[in-house]
């Protein structure tokens, strides 16, 4: 090769060099997730709850997961809201997250000790969601 081409390969490397460095060093990194609040009613019949697995065993040591979305008009989740959930007595209720996350999202383990289907409800004040959710024990 000649000189011309040695020089002008080496003439790109350090451009490419130099401006790989001005793009790394004006490049913005962030961590974590926006936190967005979102202070709109919530919405009952946009709201749901569902449970998995929707059995289990009774006697106490298994639970049923029950995970409650509160969501306003527009479909979105509504935080800081504090969740009841409206169950038998025979049920055992265990508040993972009862204020509701940025998502919505409020969480319950329950548990009997008592074979039967039960019929669960999530209640938002005096208030209850429109849907209801059947889980079984045996």
């Amino acid at each position: 090769m000649s000189n011309r081409k040695y020089l002008a390969t080496i003439i790109f490397l350090l451009v490419a060099l130099i401006a790989s460095l001005f793009l790394t060093l004006k490049t913005t990194v962030f961590f974590g997730r926006a936190n967005s609040t979102n202070s709109n009613p919530v919405l009952l019949e946009n709201s749901y709850l569902f449970a998995s697995p929707i059995q289990a065993k009774a006697g106490g040591d298994e639970k049923i997961r029950i995970t409650v979305f509160l969501l306003d008009s527009r479909g979105l989740g509504v935080s800081d809201q504090k969740v009841d959930l409206v169950v038998k007595p025979d049920l055992e209720i265990e508040e993972v997250q009862a204020l509701s996350d940025d998502n919505g999202r409020a969480v319950f383990d329950i548990s009997s000790g008592m074979v039967g289907t039960y019929e669960v409800m999530a209640g938002l004040g005096a208030k209850s969601l429109v849907q209801r959710i059947k889980v079984a024990f045996h």
